[in-house]
C-alpha cells in the first residue's frame, strides 16, 4: 500500500497508513495500525503515532494490510472466498489456525484468529452447511467473548436457522443478542436489529400489519441507528413487491441506495429488490421484445449483488439464479448460452442451495 514519490519524499514523510476503518457511513479511516477489535470499540494509531478509537457500533469493516509474509495464507483464503471457492478457503483458513506464529492472542497479528472464525462460517454458511456456521460461531464467541464480530456472528448463526427450517432456534440466538445488549454492554444498535429480526420472523404478523410494524421501525431507529432504519425499510420494500407494488417498491429500494445509510448487506438487499421489480415488470408484458429491457435491467442490478457485495452471502445464489432467468427470458441465442453458463456457476459455487437446484429445473439442466 505504499507510494514511492522520490527518494528524499520518502524519507522525509512518514509510513504511509496500513490499515483501513470502513465506518458505517461510508467514510474510510486510513490508519496506521488498527491495535485492538471488540464489540464495544475499534482501536487503532494514527499516522503521527497518536491513538484513537470509534464504537463498534459505527464501525461497518475493517480491512487489515495483508502484505506481510506471515499473512500471505490468510490473503490466499480471502482471494479464495472472493472467487467463489469456498471448500478450499475453509481448508485455507484451518492452515491459518494452525498457524502458532499467527496465532498468538497478543501482539501484531492478534485480530488474525477473530476473523478467520468469522470468515470461515461466511464460507459455511455460502455452502448452505447450516450446522458447520453454528459450530464456528460458537467457537469464535467461545475463544474471544469480546470479539468485534459477536453481534453479526449471531446475526449469521440465526440466519442459518431460518435456511434450515428452524425457525424457534433463530429466535433464541436473537434473545441472545438483544440480552447481551444488557448482559455483556453491546451497542443498542444490536437490540434493535434483533427487534427487526424477531419481527420478521414472526408468523402471527403478516400483510399490512407487517408492513405498518416495519414502518414504525424505520422512524424509531432513524435518527439514532440508520442502519436498521435502512434495514426495516428494506423489508417494506420486500412486502411492496410481495403485494405486486412493483413501483412503489422500486422507488422505496431506490432512497435507501441513494440515502448512503445502509450496510454493505441492505444494500445487496435493496439492489436484490430493484432487480425483482424489474423482472416481474418483465413478466407482465406481453411480448418479449418489450419486457426486454426489463430484464435487462433485472440482470444489471442482480449482477451488481452478485460481483460488489459478495459478503451478503445468502443473497448471492438467490441473485445469481434471477440474473440467469433474466438471461433466459431476454431469449437471444446468445443471453441463453449466457444463461446456461451462470446456471453452471451457482451450481459449481453453490451446490447444496436451493437456488442452484431450481435454476437446473427452470432451464432443464442435468
Amino acid at each position: 500500500m505504499f507510494s514511492l514519490l522520490g527518494a528524499t519524499l520518502l524519507l522525509a514523510t512518514p509510513a504511509l497508513p496500513q490499515d483501513e476503518i470502513i465506518l458505517v457511513s461510508g467514510k474510510v479511516l486510513r490508519v496506521q495500525r488498527v491495535i485492538s477489535e471488540t464489540y464495544g470499540e475499534v482501536r487503532y494509531k494514527t499516522t503521527g503515532g497518536a491513538e484513537g478509537s470509534k464504537g463498534s457500533h459505527l464501525v461497518a469493516r475493517v480491512d487489515h494490510n495483508l502484505g506481510l509474509t506471515p499473512l500471505d495464507d490468510f490473503a490466499q483464503a480471502i482471494d479464495l472466498m472472493e472467487a467463489g471457492d469456498f471448500r478450499i478457503a475453509i481448508q485455507v483458513f484451518n492452515d491459518v489456525l494452525d498457524d502458532s506464529k499467527v496465532m498468538k492472542e497478543t501482539g501484531r497479528y492478534s485480530w488474525v484468529k477473530q476473523h478467520t472464525l468469522f470468515r470461515q462460517a461466511g464460507c459455511m454458511a455460502s455452502l448452505a452447511d447450516h450446522e458447520g456456521v453454528a459450530i464456528t460461531v460458537d467457537r469464535l464467541l467461545a475463544e474471544i467473548p469480546n470479539t468485534f464480530f459477536f453481534a453479526p456472528a449471531l446475526m449469521m448463526k440465526a440466519d442459518a436457522h431460518v435456511m434450515a427450517g428452524n425457525t424457534s432456534d433463530a429466535l433464541e440466538v436473537l434473545k441472545v443478542l438483544s440480552r447481551a445488549v444488557e448482559t455483556e454492554g453491546l451497542p443498542e444498535r444490536w437490540a434493535r436489529e434483533s427487534e427487526l429480526g424477531s419481527l420478521l420472523l414472526d408468523s402471527a404478523v403478516s400483510g399490512k400489519e407487517k408492513e405498518r410494524k416495519l414502518q414504525q421501525l424505520v422512524e424509531k431507529n432513524l435518527e439514532s441507528f440508520p442502519t436498521v432504519s435502512s434495514r426495516a425499510r428494506v423489508e417494506i420494500g420486500n412486502a411492496m413487491v410481495a403485494d405486486n407494488r412493483h413501483g412503489d417498491a422500486e422507488r422505496f429500494f431506490r432512497l435507501i441506495i441513494q440515502d448512503g445509510q445502509a450496510t454493505d448487506n441492505t444494500l445487496a438487499a435493496a439492489y436484490s429488490g430493484l432487480g425483482d421489480c424489474s423482472y416481474h415488470r418483465g413478466l407482465q408484458k406481453e411480448d418479449v421484445e418489450s419486457a426486454r429491457p426489463d430484464f435487462e435491467e433485472a440482470l444489471l442490478s442482480h449482477l451488481r449483488v452478485v460481483t460488489l457485495y459478495k459478503s451478503a452471502v445468502h443473497r448471492v445464489p438467490r441473485s445469481m439464479f434471477y440474473a440467469g432467468m433474466a438471461l433466459h427470458r431476454m431469449n437471444t441465442e446468445s443471453s441463453r448460452k449466457q444463461a446456461r453458463r451462470l446456471a453452471s456457476r451457482l451450481n459449481l459455487d453453490f451446490p447444496r442451495s436451493s437456488w442452484a437446484a431450481r435454476i437446473k429445473t427452470e432451464l432443464n439442466l442435468r
